[in-house]
């Protein structure tokens, strides 16, 4: 028996519970229910009987029977956690995937996926799959199989403790005997406590810090001094009298890391020499099994079918990649690839073989391919088009692959979030719009982004209010001084129009600056200069005063207040609504409206003209 990693293990929190009973039943509990079936279609060493329960997958070379005795005492373990509550805060147990299981004929068709050459059975988390693989079919297997679920409880709940620990408590697990009216869990393991009785202890020290790969636990008599010595002490710790009491600290400390001697003393108050004496002594003891609720015989719908050759190395490829054994793999699904050549599930799988060995070159090659022939997985779509972007690819083949993952998958935010981005950076505002109101929901962490694109978006449609309102979003969501600055400047823009304006350097120079004016704001004026007084003044040019043949300045008004004015620069002057043609000392006529900065009156000069409007004789 063995346990396998997983490839990634979630991050997730563990509930101390001070009481062994409530802690096992909650978080371990397993069941071994023998189950008559009628004898189906019978199996071969070399073909595989596919048998479907609502929650596993049982692929068998023992025929159908073998696999429904299988998929029943299986589900069976599964029904016990949700008859007692056991599962509580681990609902998502097995991630609502199916969880594979594979019973080979032979030894040596088992032994090519073993982790070790000591492994009867072993259960193996991957993030795709979770997988129970089982050798050739003993007398034991019901233990077999109770000892390989409670690993898979232990990896879908997030419960990390160490090899000693994992094994020994599915060892625990392997005694449960179940009937409808009671359950019995902790019995004795007759042959275990023989094996320790024959042979050597290890010492604790070591046994406490044993790796998962520790040469030992390849050495199948060395590896059933492990599984023996690793249950007997797990057993102590759990129903001893005077150890039980501290399960929940051990439960604590295994949340903290691994523990190794002076930590498990730390823990007991004990030394590490007398842990191991009172293990020595509970090898001999009797051990009586705790009582648990019993679990009646249910009817579960099972559907028998042959699995056909190429079916079948797919799955004994995919096992390969779980495993992690990425070189093979790749081997085997390049040998698929020969024989399976519009299946896109071989070209998905080299691209995540590809990208597991770092060479997103490989996998963007093998994902297209896989996607011109139609894969249909949302996720390898989403990671595609990340691939993709991340490779410089043209825009219009990352939308395709975030199209396609949404099309698969509606609900798929993350894809539509990504989509999104990509048509307002290509300035498909509308398109962009469409995929950020889809989305069912917006995690704070992306919520900034979320609303700064969304007013982006609408500004550029001319949506000014409701641009307004979402740059106020964003503002409400910025986590630095940054983010708020660029949501503030773009609800500034929501209001206002950039345009450029006259202004004086520090020297006095006069420069062209840019400036905002209120949005549509008609009659913007750039002459006229930061810090200016502006007044504005109606009536005929009376005026137009020249020194030496150049227009420098305008006498405008009524006789009773005429307005004189400055005009340094013509070339600073807007004029809008008649022709800019005067003649030097005479009195015009023509009726406007000037802009001037108002100025202390010197020589009569009240201030420097900006701006000459003229008015229509119909305004008269």
């Amino acid at each position: 028996m063995a346990h396998m990693r997983a490839l990634r293990a979630p991050h997730c929190s563990f509930s101390v519970r001070q009481s062994c009973y409530r802690l096992i039943v909650k978080y371990l509990a397993v069941l071994v229910l023998a189950v008559f079936v009628p004898l189906g279609c019978r199996g071969s060493d070399d073909g595989w009987t596919l048998v479907r329960s609502p929650h596993f997958h049982v692929y068998s070379q023992l025929g159908e029977h073998d696999g429904r005795s299988i998929g029943l005492t299986l589900e069976q373990l599964r029904a016990f956690f949700l008859t007692s509550g056991a599962l509580g805060a681990h609902a998502a147990l097995e991630n609502d995937r199916a969880v594979r299981v594979l019973q080979f004929a032979t030894t040596s068709a088992y032994a090519s996926f073993r982790p070790r050459a000591s492994a009867d059975a072993f259960f193996l988390g991957s993030e795709a799959v979770n997988y129970i693989v089982l050798a050739p079919s003993g007398p034991n297997r019901p233990r077999t199989l109770a000892h390989e679920y409670a690993h898979l409880v232990l990896h879908s709940a997030c419960i990390h403790v160490p090899p000693w620990f994992a094994e020994g408590i599915a060892e625990v697990f392997s005694s449960l005997d179940i009937t409808a009216r009671e359950s019995l869990l902790g019995g004795d393991l007759p042959a275990r406590s023989q094996v320790l009785r024959n042979h050597a202890l290890i010492p604790l020290d070591k046994l406490l810090t044993m790796a998962e790969d520790d040469p030992l636990r390849s050495r199948r008599d060395d590896a059933g001094i492990f599984y023996a010595e690793s249950w007997e002490l797990t057993h102590m710790l759990l129903f001893s009298p005077q150890y039980s009491p501290k399960a929940g600290a051990l439960w604590a400390a295994f949340n903290s890391g691994a523990i190794d001697g002076p930590a498990l003393a730390s823990i007991y108050g004990r030394s590490i020499e007398t842990i191991e004496s009172d293990l020595r002594a509970w090898i001999d003891a009797p051990k009586s099994a705790m009582p648990l609720p019993g679990i009646p015989v249910q009817d579960y719908p099972l559907h028998a079918s042959s699995v056909n050759q190429a079916d079948s190395d797919s799955v004994l490829a995919a096992l390969v990649l779980a495993s992690g054994d990425l070189d093979r793999a790749q081997a085997v699904y390049r040998t698929l690839q020969t024989e399976r050549t519009s299946d896109p599930a071989v070209p998905a799988t080299l691209g995540s073989i590809a990208l597991r060995k770092h060479d997103e070159v490989k996998a963007i090659l093998e994902w297209k391919r896989a996607f011109d022939l139609g894969v249909t997985d949302p996720v390898l779509c989403y990671q595609y088009a990340n691939l993709l972007q991340n490779a410089h690819a043209p825009d219009d083949q990352i939308a395709a692959a975030l199209r396609r993952a949404i099309e698969l998958k509606p609900g798929y935010d993350d894809a539509r979030f990504r989509l999104a981005l990509l048509e307002n950076s290509r300035e498909n505002y509308g398109a962009a719009l469409d995929q950020l109101r889809a989305m069912r929901s917006v995690p704070r962490v992306r919520a900034y982004t979320y609303w700064l694109t969304i007013a982006s978006a609408l500004l550029e449609t001319d949506q000014r209010p409701q641009a307004k309102a979402a740059a106020e979003k964003a503002i409400a969501f910025a986590a630095t001084p940054d983010q708020r600055d660029a949501a503030a400047l773009l609800e500034l823009d929501t209001e206002t129009d950039m345009t450029v304006q006259f202004a004086r350097d520090s020297k006095g120079n006069l420069q062209m600056v840019t400036s905002r004016k209120p949005h549509g704001e008609k009659g913007w004026n750039p002459f006229i200069e930061l810090g200016d007084q502006i007044r504005t003044v109606t009536g005929p040019i009376r005026k137009v005063e020249c020194t030496a043949g150049a227009i420098t300045g305008f006498e405008i008004g009524d006789t009773t207040a005429p307005v004189r004015v400055s005009l340094p620069d013509p070339s600073h002057l807007l004029i809008e609504g008649g022709k800019a043609e005067f003649y030097c000392g005479a009195e015009d006529g023509r009726r406007v409206t000037i802009q001037y900065a108002a100025k202390p009156v010197q020589d009569g000069i009240q201030g420097t003209l900006r701006g000459m409007h003229f008015e229509s004789a119909a305004s008269h």
